[in-house]
């Protein structure tokens, strides 16, 4: 893989079309050449509700992204086991993947404001660019400078909690995820 990389991590439970469309639209505002979508095994800030379980969190995230040659799957954190720390996962990207330019960290402004939080927030700092998505209930009004520069890409409102709710209530989640991981979720039995 050459040319610049986004890395995407999330629990993705389950990936749904946000997700795609955003790492789409970051892709080519940014002029990335590969989006790696990477599951967190257990984020460090945030309770798992309703888990899948990583097993299928990854394979629904590999569904979802087939269709899209510029997006990759990387399991790095569902192998490594425990809290998945940023900065682990970074230091692997440098030892993993070839690459232009310092990578891009894509997350939410919601996680922007809990920066200061994340495990060596000031190494990591100096080894990625963050690439920050506006979402409605997290606006900010920060100044573009590196390592942070911001989307102007719409986020669609969509959440995997909202995802989830759908399914237990027995409402469709038809285009809100791929019919892929739409059958992963129904042959499983996931969510309800």
């Amino acid at each position: 893989m050459k040319g610049r990389i986004g890395l995407f991590g999330g629990t993705f439970n389950p990936i749904h079309i946000g997700h795609l469309r955003l790492a789409e639209d970051v892709r080519e505002e940014f002029a990335i050449e590969k989006v790696v979508f990477i599951p967190t095994h257990i984020p460090p800030h945030k309770k798992v509700e309703e888990e899948a379980g990583p097993i299928h969190r990854l394979a629904m995230v590999r569904l979802a992204i087939s269709v899209n040659e510029r997006f990759v799957c990387d399991d790095v954190e569902l192998r490594r086991g425990g809290i998945s720390y940023s900065i682990d996962t970074i230091d692997y990207v440098y030892d993993r993947y070839q690459f232009t330019g310092k990578p891009f960290f894509i997350i939410g402004s919601d996680l922007y404001r809990e920066l200061d939080m994340w495990k060596d927030i000031e190494t990591i700092k100096e080894r990625v660019n963050f690439i920050i998505l506006l979402r409605e209930k997290w606006p900010l009004s920060a100044a573009e400078s590196p390592p942070f520069f911001f989307s102007t890409k719409r986020v669609l409102d969509i959440t995997s909690s909202e995802v989830r709710k759908r399914i237990r209530e027995g409402k469709s989640i038809r285009y809100l995820v791929t019919d892929d991981v739409l059958h992963y979720i129904e042959k499983e039995n996931l969510y309800t």
